[in-house]
């Protein structure tokens, strides 16, 4: 096995001067260029909050440096502690305890039975392991992140039972439910009932493949009883091999509303434009020819009269057509005798 050539920061805890020398020597065998700190039990705090190391060696010899050990592990963060002891069987996981979050990680070594290999694979085991650890909590830290802080309503409900698994604050926000609330209910809770069966066939469908990225605009109903459009983008996932559903939801009832008003509109004014083309233009057709006869005719005699009697009937019959095209566009009647001809 070759040096290895990483400049390690180091830093070993003891109070045995020749101990520490014994250590540093091992060190050296299996490590090109380590960069080694040593203190003793008394003082060990100032160097350990004002560097950063890489790895803490703790020589432990009285079980009451045991709680020593738990306090250089709540001054450090993303370091490997290694316990060199020979009361190893009192060294479990009830004395020394690894603070959550921490990212630290802690060995225990024979201190009888140490060799410079042992200590060796110790260092490069431990940090090597150390580092991924670290890297896999920084990802899933922002994995983490960009579900949770995601604007848009995002859950994860398990295929089999349709239960939610996890939901994120937006949809929190969206939906009225806390999230103990979101965690004790299925997907088909926030479906109306008339909606069921097409979810069937859809998580039938989905159950059916191992992988599968889908989308579609459904339903869902808030807890106080709001119906919304949503327009639904999931993909199969997989969490300790078990299968799941990553779901995101995004409201667009209002778009839907507007495309809604725009084809109602648009039905408001083919009915307009029919009265226009059939039922108004009847009436001024009448009133066009009746005034095209009059002109030939004299306006004394009883069959103008009676011309003048079918022009203001046809008048008449135009302006109440009139005001049935104004209230089809607008909703509101023409004001009383506002179009009499």
């Amino acid at each position: 096995m070759q040096k290895n050539s990483f400049p390690y920061r180091i830093l070993i805890i003891d109070d045995n001067l020749q101990y520490i020398k014994f250590i540093n020597e091992r060190i050296h065998d299996w490590f090109h260029s380590p960069e080694i700190s040593t203190a003793d039990f008394q003082n060990f705090t100032p160097i350990i909050t004002s560097l950063k190391f890489d790895v803490v060696l703790i020589i432990a010899e009285h079980q009451s440096q045991i709680e020593t050990i738990n306090s250089v592990e709540k001054k450090v963060r993303g370091t490997v502690i290694i316990v060199i002891s020979d009361i190893i069987t009192m060294l479990d996981n009830a004395a020394l305890r690894i603070t959550p979050g921490s990212n630290n990680m802690l060995d225990l070594l024979p201190k009888n039975e140490l060799t410079s290999l042992l200590l060796c694979k110790s260092i490069l085991f431990t940090t090597e392991k150390n580092k991924c650890d670290i890297k896999y909590t920084s990802l899933k830290r922002k994995y983490n992140n960009l579900f949770e802080m995601n604007p848009v309503p995002m859950w994860i409900y398990d295929l089999k039972y349709l239960k939610f698994w996890r939901v994120n604050e937006a949809a929190v926000r969206k939906y009225g439910y806390t999230k103990e609330e979101f965690l004790k209910m299925t997907i088909k809770d926030i479906r109306p009932e008339e909606d069921l069966a097409k979810l069937e066939k859809t998580i039938d469908l989905i159950r059916k493949h191992d992988r599968l990225f889908s989308n579609g605009i459904y339903r869902h109903i808030k807890k106080d009883g709001t119906i919304l459009y949503v327009e639904i983008v999931s993909n199969i996932i997989y969490i300790d091999k078990v299968k799941y559903s990553l779901v995101l939801a995004n409201d667009i009832t209002e778009t839907i509303n507007y495309i809604q008003a725009i084809e109602n509109q648009n039905a408001k004014l083919q009915e307009i434009a029919f009265s226009h083309s059939h039922i108004i233009r009847a009436p001024l057709t009448n009133i066009m020819g009746i005034l095209n006869l009059i002109k030939e005719m004299d306006l004394d005699s009883p069959e103008s009269a009676e011309l003048l009697e079918h022009l203001s009937t046809s008048c008449d019959l135009l302006d109440e057509k009139i005001s049935e095209v104004v209230k089809i566009s607008t909703g509101y009647p023409l004001p009383e005798g506002k179009n009499k001809v």
